[in-house]
């Protein structure tokens, strides 16, 4: 089944929306528990799914892979020194 780039397009940005809620989803349960905070694991997989819906709507808005999943060559070709700006 092939898609257009238009239709892949609208997905991946979907996508990104069910992570963000699936993050304020868990934030919200945890504000109704007892003493109203994450655990340290919830913390980390809702710090996970935005990091996430982050980098699928940064490759969307740039055609690029985030700098901070670039490989060395790939910082090297678009001009960003390994280790610069981090």
């Amino acid at each position: 089944m092939a898609q257009s780039d238009d239709d892949l397009r609208a997905a991946l940005i979907t996508l990104t929306s069910r992570w963000e809620e699936i993050a304020r989803s868990a934030e919200a349960r945890a504000d109704a528990t007892a003493n109203g905070t994450l655990s340290e694991i919830g913390h980390a997989r809702v710090h996970t799914i935005r990091r996430l819906a982050r980098d699928v709507a940064d490759v969307l808005r740039t055609g690029r892979i985030p700098h901070d999943l670039m490989t060395t060559a790939e910082l090297e070709e678009h001009g960003t020194a390994a280790g610069e700006g981090r």
